[in-house]
């Protein structure tokens, strides 16, 4: 008789918690295979390189979503396996926001978002790679970069601003259900384009970004990542409520601009905005500089992602939907005679010296309290940090071209003197509440009068024109062409997040040529939310099917067998490790034990799958309830990604439908 399995590659949430409702699947079961995902196809394949400081935590977290569900006291993600962006804090792990100079950095206590998750009862697998302080895209940070599942010749997000491409490669290659991002340009919307993922850019204080490294503070958002929207309106039910606490947030915590709290916002329940008749009799811009038919804005966009635009369009005319050409004024007057650079100071709205304000004053304060309100006493705060280990651009990097931010080269140096010299709150400054009024001003004048005037309801266009190659770090001619616009950032380029104009991506599917997906972008007005996800719903739900990537597939291993009522819980501990080189790789032996209430007794002969990198092992237990695993694995090759030093093992029981338990952890080589 076939045993009855339950796949768990592309699993939604919904179909996760019934199988754990139903007592189908175990969340340890499903916790350990995530993280033998994560070995085969980070720490081996393609080394994919996207979660990149794991959770020692996990499988324990997973055993109590195990008893929780058991005990009948399920929370509302008991269970669902997820990542953070290496910017978020986590207490006890580090929070070097992909900086060498924070590698030894400790959080002592979660960000908002990641407390409402783990207090909703997800699992956290690890944190995901980035570029130094976000400051970037896909730029090789402490960790190296995180490559894309779908074609490793290619980038995993925009070379310029993609800075949550581990969250990206890592949601989409099935290492974990969600990830979480954040986005200060295009940062959490490009990795979304080039990887096939939904993902919610919200209006100014609707998710609270309390306990996450900053950047440009006016500007960053988080930024869920989901393969559905299905998943994300669930997600979001969860990471939208209100945060009595502001310090650390921009702005909630400034008292210039009244904000709505996220309760007057949000729906009661996200799920139920999703409507197949959404989009029926809406009007939608597209910009005719996206589709490059815009002289004034002159943007080569790849024959591929055209195709799938003018398929998008099919779909969304079908949905009910009107698609328009358009102008879109509020990114030409942002950038007027400049594609993709910041010219917005030249209207005359913004006070004098804004921008090198937000890009100065703004960002050193926001470190500076960072690393106060830790309050780790090895980095206390920004004065003590050495500028030139902030973003040091890896050997043979070509250099980077922001040239709206004045002495580029230098402005680590600015900014820990600035702290040295001491850093005023930027609420204080005498042009502080003129800046922000500005800022609202210029979102209504450019952007949501204009939707008024045309009878728009919302904005929707191509990601982005044209993907990157994988070599445009360290070869100018494919840097030439990282750097143009429409493929440096996601479309809208600045003005989206300075503005607080809230977008939605999802998938348009994958490119015929190269296999790398790319996504289309609503955005609309201020508080416009909840509109935004129904649109992106309907279209995603519309019988769409994600590409799935080539160098993450769905294995046999994925197929979990559906456990019984009698199903045991076993202790699984590992002893003793050691990895040796050998002429054929690392010879690595694993031995423990696996109990039952405490004893081994009666435990000869249960199998177990022992999982180092991609090679897994079948041993038994012997008499006395222990096992010794011996193999050969291949030494990673990490090409211009630093080296972990560590293997990944996991020990799971092997027939899962009639015992749990698996443990996990990591093995030094040299």
């Amino acid at each position: 008789m076939t045993q009855a399995t339950i796949n768990l590659y592309e699993i939604t949430i919904t179909e996760l918690l019934l199988a754990y409702r139903t007592r189908q699947l175990s969340p340890i079961t499903v916790t350990a295979r995530y993280l033998e995902r994560i070995a085969a196809f980070d720490r081996a394949g393609k080394h994919l390189n996207s979660v990149i400081v794991m959770n020692d935590a996990a499988l324990a977290a997973a055993a109590e979503s195990e008893r929780r569900w058991r005990d009948g006291t399920a929370r509302p993600l008991e269970g669902v396996p997820f990542t953070v962006k290496d910017s978020y804090m986590v207490k006890g792990l580090t929070v070097a926001s992909g900086s060498p100079a924070f590698a030894g950095l400790i959080a002592n206590w979660d960000a908002f978002t990641v407390q409402q998750l783990l207090q909703a009862g997800a699992v956290l697998l690890g944190k995901t790679n980035m570029p130094p302080m976000a400051d970037g895209g896909m730029q090789r940070g402490v960790y190296g970069r995180a490559e894309n599942p779908y074609n490793t010749d290619y980038l995993a997000a925009a070379y310029a601003s993609g800075s949550s491409n581990g969250s990206g490669a890592a949601t989409a290659a099935n290492l974990a259900v969600f990830g979480m991002g954040e986005e200060t340009v295009s940062s959490g919307r490009s990795p979304a384009s080039n990887n096939g993922l939904c993902a919610y850019t919200p209006s100014w204080g609707l998710i609270s970004i309390r306990g996450n490294w900053p950047l440009f503070p006016a500007r960053d958002v988080v930024v869920p990542h989901t393969r559905t929207m299905v998943d994300m309106l669930q997600l979001l039910n969860v990471l939208v409520v209100d945060d009595p606490e502001t310090r650390g947030d921009f702005w909630r915590h400034q008292q210039v601009v009244e904000l709505p709290p996220a309760s007057a916002v949000r729906p009661a329940d996200y799920t139920e905005l999703s409507d197949p008749h959404a989009l029926q009799g809406k009007v939608l811009a597209v910009p005719r500089m996206y589709l490059g038919k815009d002289p004034k804005f002159p943007m080569p966009v790849r024959p591929s992602v055209l195709a799938l635009w003018e398929q998008t369009k099919a779909r969304l005319e079908a949905l009910g939907a009107t698609v328009v050409e358009s102008d879109f004024p509020v990114v030409e007057q942002y950038e007027r005679d400049k594609p993709a650079g910041e010219q917005i100071a030249e209207l005359g709205v913004l006070p004098e010296g804004w921008m090198a304000t937000e890009f100065n004053h703004f960002l050193a304060f926001g470190w500076d309290d960072f690393l106060r309100a830790n309050n780790d006493p090895e980095i206390p705060n920004l004065a003590v940090v050495d500028p030139d280990a902030i973003f040091p651009l890896a050997p043979g990097t070509l250099p980077d071209r922001y040239e709206e931010v004045p002495d580029y080269e230098n402005r680590y140096r600015a900014v820990v003197k600035y702290a040295q010299e001491g850093i005023a709150d930027p609420r204080d400054r005498a042009d502080f509440a003129a800046g922000l009024r500005a800022l609202v001003q210029l979102r209504t004048e450019l952007f949501e009068n204009w939707l008024a005037a045309h009878g728009y309801d919302a904005v929707v266009f191509p990601a982005n024109a044209d993907i990157g190659t994988e070599d445009a770090e360290r070869l100018p001619a494919a840097n030439d062409h990282a750097w143009l616009n429409g493929v440096l950032f996601s479309n809208g380029n600045y003005a989206l997040r300075h503005f607080g104009i809230p977008t939605v991506t999802v998938s348009m599917g994958a490119t015929s040529d190269i296999q790398v997906p790319v996504g289309v972008t609503f955005a609309g007005a201020a508080y416009s939310d909840s509109d935004l996800l129904r649109y992106a719903a309907a279209l995603d739900g519309d019988g769409f099917i994600r590409p799935t990537p080539r160098h993450a597939p769905g294995v046999a291993a994925d197929l979990l067998p559906v456990q019984q009522e009698e199903t045991a819980d076993l202790a699984v501990v590992v002893t003793a490790t050691q990895a040796v080189a050998v002429a054929e790789g690392l010879e690595v032996e694993i031995s423990g034990a696996v109990t039952l209430a405490g004893h081994t007794a009666g435990l000869a002969e249960v199998p177990l799958g022992v999982t180092v990198n991609e090679q897994t092992v079948a041993v038994n237990t012997g008499e006395t309830g222990h096992f010794m695993a011996r193999l050969i694995v291949a030494r990673p090759e990490f090409g211009l990604n630093p080296d972990p030093g560590s293997l990944l093992a996991v020990v799971r029981v092997a027939d899962s439908s009639l015992y749990r338990g698996a443990v996990s952890c990591e093995i030094a080589y040299v």
